[in-house]
């Protein structure tokens, strides 16, 4: 295999440890069982659930998948066209942050709403595994913060973007707020901690080409959405 190959097929995240005590001290804990925090997270939940309408619950399956092409309305590119490298390597440093969140999700072992609480009707298909931090928020977070180092032009529109996905899950029932905040500390605490990484400033280098194209209007045909 020649160098250029191997380069290629690598793990461009590869030898990056996240500080899991650090990152577990921003999530904190989880409101107690009768607590303000608590009651609070189940007002919002039942107001947003009182308030859903056709239109909101088709945005939220929207972000059903974690997916980097969500994103691509808001960069106006297609990845796939303009920035292959970028679509496929990003995901192997979200990755590392996915492994941290289930080992909190195991050892904290919040219970999700609708298992809690039988009034709450969820929008989006069932999910099994525990509820705290919110998987999905931990995931878009610390996708949006990554592109938006990639491409800081769009900076603003893609953490919208990011945030679009966090408000989908307890817009549909599947997390309370705190689980999403919680991803969300999580995420942008982890995204910071591989911004500062050698192996991420390498990644950004190898990538600045992709990059500018992907920026290059007309891009592949997406239209541009502004914020």
């Amino acid at each position: 295999m020649s160098p250029s190959v191997y380069a290629e097929s690598s793990n461009p995240a590869k030898g990056l440890v996240l500080d899991i005590p650090a990152l577990r001290k921003v999530i904190g804990d989880p409101p107690e069982i009768g607590s303000k925090s608590l009651q609070r997270d189940l007002d919002i939940l039942f107001w947003l659930q009182n308030s859903r309408n056709p239109s909101g619950v088709r945005n939220a399956w929207t972000y059903l998948d974690k997916v980097l092409t969500v994103f691509e309305p808001a960069l106006g590119s297609d990845f796939s066209k303009t920035a292959p490298k970028i679509k496929k390597k990003l995901p192997q440093f979200i990755k590392l942050v996915n492994n941290v969140k289930d080992t909190f999700k195991k050892e904290i072992s919040r219970d999700r709403p609708f298992v809690a609480y039988s009034t709450i009707k969820p929008c989006l298909p069932l999910e099994d595994s525990k509820s705290y931090p919110s998987g999905h928020a931990s995931w878009y977070t610390t996708a949006s913060y990554l592109l938006a180092d990639l491409f800081p032009q769009r900076r603003e529109p893609l953490l919208l973007t990011g945030r679009q996905g966090i408000y989908a899950r307890p817009f549909c029932g599947l997390h309370y707020p705190s689980d999403v905040e919680a991803g969300h500390r999580l995420g942008k605490a982890a995204a910071q901690q591989i911004i500062r990484s050698p192996q991420w400033s390498k990644f950004k280098l190898s990538v600045q080409q992709e990059a500018k194209r992907a920026l290059n209007p007309p891009p592949a045909g997406l239209p541009l959405i502004n914020y």
